[in-house]
């Protein structure tokens, strides 16, 4: 059954569109909660073939979500929580990044405003497949914990299925 919460994904990188792909394929919310930048043409290809909702910019899908997951490489990590600093305020930033550098302390050191973060670091077991470990701040509310995991740990399945 699908989550029934507001999901904007927001970023860029190689897993930026396998989190729209993987969200949208196993229907981990209703097609049309999740809002994505016009700008963002990786995102809106990957959306391809469903109604989600397109927004003017990465601020306006922002705006719009309770959940806001921002992928990126770690090198890119910091400017696109920079884009969103001054607006994510009562929202759950969920940060999707393959470096054990973008923790809690990194997110709250660039977005001052937000309260609730989840860091979720990509790792590879030994066999090659991923998998996400969890960093969670106290203020999260702990009903949007598990719609949080479902969105990153879509993702890995479906990479995980594709090889």
């Amino acid at each position: 059954m699908p989550q029934n919460v507001m999901v904007s994904v927001i970023g860029e990188g190689e897993y930026m569109p396998k989190m729209v792909r993987a969200i949208l394929s196993r229907e981990v919310i209703p097609s049309r909660n999740l809002f994505v930048s016009a700008k963002n043409k990786a995102a809106c290809q990957a959306a391809e073939g469903y109604s989600i909702s397109i927004c003017e910019d990465d601020l306006s899908a922002l705006i719009k979500c309770e959940i806001a997951l921002v992928v990126a490489p770690r090198r890119e990590m910091s400017t696109e929580l920079a884009r969103i600093s001054g607006s994510a305020q009562k929202r759950v930033i969920v940060t999707v990044c393959d470096s054990e550098q973008i923790n809690l302390a990194f997110i709250e050191e660039r977005i001052t405003t937000a309260t609730e973060f989840i860091a979720a670091v990509l790792h590879r077991d030994e066999n090659g497949k991923l998998y996400a470990t969890y960093e969670i701040s106290q203020k999260a509310r702990l009903f949007l914990h598990q719609p949080c995991r479902d969105l990153v740990d879509a993702m890995c399945a479906m990479i995980n299925e594709e090889g």
